[in-house]
This record gives structure tokens, sequence and C-alpha cells, in this order.
């Protein structure tokens, strides 16, 4: 299937960032070592250079800076800022990679200048770790990202007139923002009533205290739909808390795409607060298109009227195509609930991922819990799948009817041909399920799913799991596996 090659660009980027660590020019606080500045333009003279912010900041003083990892017979590939880089004046400072560009500190433009971040073309290839992120202090400075110029706005408000006058452009957002001031919105604040198909950048930076409660709207969260095409990425939503009648995420309601075709991305996203709906996610409601490298710590459950509905998911409500490379820690209350995805519909695929929080079934007429996913469909000869992924959390339901079926360590339900779970396991000590047939809750013995203890999980890598994306380590995660572009919040 066409989606599935898409997916492969995804994760092969990601390889390429971490296969390439050993090459790359540094921004440090370390001294300049293997660069020639000259005429506005630093190059590597080694494929491991450094060059010190301090003396950067200085050059930018005298006008604008090209920092490139392509000098005089040498290619470094990856660049890497590391340590804090703010100029006040109006230069601009461009950053070109061969290969990936990494922002693990803060980089401050606190005058009218500017920033360009090139890297070869690849968008995928652009990561912003913690701490790292870009502010602007003024929305007049300019901001271009391989070739394409972007609006900066500095609030939630100002976010939502600029896309409204323009929906197929790029927006970025200048400075982490508090939304608690907004108070409580009736509707998704961007875009309400139509599908955003531009391309919307966080820089890394945070909106806090959103809020919203919608008795009314499909499809609700920061913003309703991601449209086919249109992009979200480097974005968090902290303490977040939307209500909703249809179908919510912290982020998105709904990520739009013609599977295999053009779909909707969401890229180094991340959510944490609460999200109540019939059909709810951490981060997103409903995914058509694909979900790569995010997470979600939001709890996700049942509120007033709205104890009734269907799939519930610590990271997405229910999932049609692609999530790599993501997990989700939050607890899960509802019918057909996942640590991960409450309902994973054929030809959806879950590839790279897990899951921490419990999941409890049965607060409507179901009752299908799994620690990683509630309920995996096939329909048209095609199956939902999951491939190298586990689950820790407890999965629990309340038995109410015939139609009950006990929970699963992984899966609450699979309803897809064997041969849909491909090395997949879950914790038999912590998720309370020891019984090794219990992988699913239905059908016993389900093939692909194996049970493990912790111990187990703590003393290597499971098989099947590529070691260039996941790695082990005792002070992280708990020793559990943890994705290497992906890591756990500390």
């Amino acid at each position: 299937m066409q989606h599935y090659a898409r997916l492969f660009t995804v994760t092969t980027a990601l390889a390429l960032i971490a296969a390439g660590a050993q090459a790359a020019v540094t921004i440090s606080s370390n001294a300049t070592q293997n660069m020639s500045c000259s005429n506005g333009v630093c190059s590597p003279t080694a494929t491991k250079a450094v060059l010190n912010a301090g003396d950067l900041e200085t050059l930018l003083g005298s006008g604008n800076l090209t920092v490139t990892t392509t000098g005089q017979g040498v290619e470094a590939r990856n660049l890497d800022v590391t340590a804090p880089v703010s100029w006040s004046n109006g230069s601009v400072l461009a950053l070109d990679a061969h290969n990936a560009i990494a922002i693990d500190s803060a980089v401050s433009i606190t005058g009218g200048g500017g920033l360009v971040l090139t890297n070869g073309g690849n968008p995928r290839q652009l990561a912003f770790g913690r701490p790292g992120n870009v502010t602007f202090a003024k929305l007049s400075a300019s901001l271009v990202i391989n070739g394409t110029t972007y609006t900066l706005a500095n609030s939630v408000q100002s976010l939502a007139s600029d896309i409204s006058g323009n929906l197929s452009g790029a927006f970025a957002l200048a400075n982490d923002y508090d939304a608690s001031g907004d108070g409580t919105y009736s509707d998704s604040p961007i875009l309400p009533d139509k599908p955003f198909p531009g391309s919307f950048e966080g820089l890394g930076h945070r909106i806090s205290n959103l809020s919203i409660n919608s008795s009314a709207a499909e499809y609700v969260g920061l913003f309703s739909t991601v449209g086919t095409g249109g992009v979200l990425r480097d974005i968090g939503l902290t303490h977040a808390r939307v209500i909703s009648a249809g179908r919510a995420g912290a982020l998105a309601g709904y990520v739009a795409g013609d599977v295999g075709i053009s779909q909707g991305l969401i890229i180094r996203t991340y959510s944490t607060g609460l999200v109540v709906g019939p059909s709810a996610g951490g981060l997103v409601g409903q995914n058509n298109g694909i979900i790569a490298l995010s997470h979600s710590e939001a709890r996700v459950g049942v509120y007033r009227q709205y104890r009734q509905g269907n799939d519930r998911g610590g990271l997405v409500g229910q999932n049609n195509s692609v999530i790599d490379s993501c997990y989700a820690t939050g607890g899960i209350s509802g019918s057909i609930v996942g640590g991960l995805v409450g309902l994973n519909l054929s030809p959806g695929a879950i590839i790279n991922s897990y899951a921490t929080g419990n999941a409890h079934g049965g607060a409507g007429s179901l009752g299908y819990a799994g620690g990683l996913l509630g309920f995996n469909q096939a329909d048209n000869g095609e199956n939902g799948t999951i491939t190298d992924s586990y689950s820790t959390g407890a999965a629990t339901t309340t038995i109410l009817h015939h139609h009950q079926y006990q929970p699963g360590g992984l899966v609450g339900y699979d309803g897809a041909q064997a041969g849909s779970m491909t090395d997949t396991y879950w914790d038999t000590d912590t998720s309370g399920i020891a019984n090794l047939s219990q992988g699913a809750g239905y059908p016993p013995n389900d093939p692909g799913i194996t049970g493990l203890t912790t111990q187990q999980l703590q003393s290597g890598l499971p098989a099947g799991f590529d070691p260039s994306i996941w790695r082990e380590d005792a002070n992280i995660n708990g020793g559990l596996p943890y994705l290497l572009d992906n890591p756990p919040l500390k």
C-alpha cells in the first residue's frame, strides 16, 4: 500500500539522523574548532566541528551569517544547536545542513532580524529537543524554512486570525503562550468549521491552559481538522482541558486524508491535561493521516453527559491510517478503550509505539479494553495492524451483559485475521494480566502477541525491535524500551 511507502520515508529519516550524529557541526559553549569563518559564512574543515555560541553572536553583531555543514572537500551532514544563542540587531542567521538540524537549546531573535533553516529539503529532519525552541520578540522578524516563508503569531487568537485569512499558508508560533486569559472556548479556536490544509510550525513552544467546552461541534481541538496535506508540528499543548460532544483531541479533532494518496501530518507534538468526548484521544480524536514522533500524557475519559460513547485512546480515539513512533501515558475510561488507541480500523497501522496508562472499559454499552488498543478491525480484505509495539498499563472492564469480553494485555478485541500483530508485547506484571493466552481479550492465544515480565522487558530489547529506533537505559523510562527519537519527558 502506498501509505506504507510514505511511512518508510518518515522512519528512514529518523534513522539517518541517529546514524549521522557523529558527523556534525555543533553550536555549543565549547571553543570553536575545525571551523572556518569569513565573508559571512562559517563552514567546517572536518566532519566533526564546533562553533562557539559566543563567537557566533559576535559574528552576527557585524551582519548576516550562514553556518553550513558543507566545507572545502568536507561534509559534516548535520547541524546541532546545544547552547543558547541570542542577537538583537537586524541580522539574519542561516543554518544550512546537508542532512538534519537539531535545535536543543534556546535560539532568541530579540530584534528585527531573522532565521533561515535549510536541511536538504526534508522537513522531517528538523527537530526541537528539550529545551530547544526558537523565540521571536517581534512579529515583523523573518522566518524561512526550506524556502517557505512563515507568518509569525504570538497568541492563539492572532494565529487563528492569520490562518483564517490564508488557509493554505505557513504559520509559526513565535513564543510560549498561556491561554488561561482566553477563557473557555465554545468551539475549536482555529478554523472551527473548516479543515486546515496549510503548515503550522510550533518552533518547540508550548500553549498552556487551553480550555474548550463544545456542545455541538463534530470535531474539537486547538485545530478542528487538519486537512489533506496539512501539517502540524513541534508544538506542545500542556494542561489542556477539552470537553466535546463530538470527536475530541487536545491538538485536533480530526486528521484528514485519503489513505495512500495524500494525508495530513502531525509530527513531534505532545499534550497533557484532560480530553473528554464520545470519541476522544489525548492528542487527536480521529486519525486518517500520519502521526509520528508524538506523545500524550493527557487523561481521556467520561464527564457528565458524555459518559456514553465508543472509542477512546491515550493518544488517538480512532485510527484509520498510520501512527509511528508514538507513546501515551495517561489513563483512559470509556466503552472501547486502549492505552494508545481506542479503535483501529483497517488499514490502520500502529508501528514502533507503546502505552503505559491504565485503560478501563465499560462506561457505555460495550466494554473492550486493551493495554495498547481497545478494538482492532478488519474490513474489505485489509486488517488493522500493530508491529514492534508494547504496553504496560492495566486493562480492566466492567461486566455489563453478554457482549462483554475480558480485557487483553495488549488488545481488547482483535477482529483482524491472524498475522495482524507482529512482535508485540505486554507486561504481565504491571498489567495484572498474567495469563499468557490473554494478549488479546479475544481471541485467546492471538498470534504475534507475547507476554513478558517487567524484568524481561528491561533485560534487553524484545525480539523484532530495531536498535536504531529503540533503546534501553536503566535511568530512562524505568529501564523499559523507549524511542530514541522520541524519548519520554524526565
